[in-house]
C-alpha cells in the first residue's frame, strides 16, 4: 500500500468500517445490494450499470477514492471505473479532487439532495423544451399530446424547484 492509499479511520462507513471488496464479496448484504440497485436505477435512466454501481459506492465512502482503491474494493477494471468516474463527473453527480503533492485524482459523490434534484431538473427542463419545439410541428393529437406532455413536464421542473428553494430556506433557519 503506498502513501496515496492509506485508509484513515474517517474513511470508513457510519457502521461498518471500510468498504470491503466486492470482487470477494465482502461488502456486507446492504451495502451490496444498496450499490447494486444503484446500477439497476442508472441503468434505467440510460447510464451503464457499472456507472450506477459506482455511484452508490461512492455515495458509502466519507472521504473520496482514487481508481486504484476502486479497482480493487470493487473487483472492476480500471478503465471501466475511470470512464464511469468521468460519466458521473458529466452529470454533475461526482467530482474531482486532487491530494497535495500528488497527480493522483479522488472522485467523491455529491450528496447534496437539493444538487441532485436539480441534476434531474437540467435533463427534464432540456425534455421538456425538445417537446414544445414539436408542438408547431405536430397535427392533430400528436400536437395536442406533446403540448400537454411540454405542459406537465415544465409543472414538474417548476414544483421540483419550488420544493428545493422552500428545503434550503428550513434548512437555512434551522442552521
Amino acid at each position: 500500500m503506498t502513501a496515496d492509499e492509506t485508509t484513515h479511520d474517517d474513511d470508513l462507513t457510519p457502521d461498518s468500517g471500510p468498504l470491503p471488496p466486492t470482487g470477494s464479496g465482502e461488502f456486507s448484504a446492504a451495502e451490496a445490494s444498496f450499490i447494486s440497485e444503484m446500477g439497476s436505477l442508472m441503468e434505467r435512466w440510460g447510464l451503464p450499470q457499472a456507472t450506477g454501481r459506482l455511484f452508490g459506492y461512492l455515495l458509502l465512502r466519507n472521504k473520496p477514492v482514487d481508481l486504484d482503491t476502486m479497482t480493487r474494493e470493487l473487483g472492476q477494471a480500471k478503465s471501466g471505473l475511470s470512464v464511469a468516474a468521468r460519466q458521473l463527473e458529466a452529470w454533475t453527480l461526482v467530482r474531482r479532487t486532487t491530494r497535495p503533492g500528488s497527480r493522483r485524482i479522488d472522485y467523491e459523490a455529491v450528496g447534496d439532495l437539493q444538487h441532485l434534484l436539480l441534476v434531474n431538473n437540467a435533463h427534464m427542463r432540456k425534455f421538456t423544451e425538445t417537446l414544445t419545439s414539436g408542438v408547431p410541428v405536430a397535427r392533430g393529437e400528436a400536437r395536442d399530446r406533446l403540448a400537454s406532455l411540454a405542459e406537465l413536464f415544465n409543472g414538474y421542473v417548476e414544483q421540483t424547484e419550488a420544493l428545493v428553494a422552500d428545503w434550503e430556506a428550513r434548512r437555512t433557519a434551522a442552521s
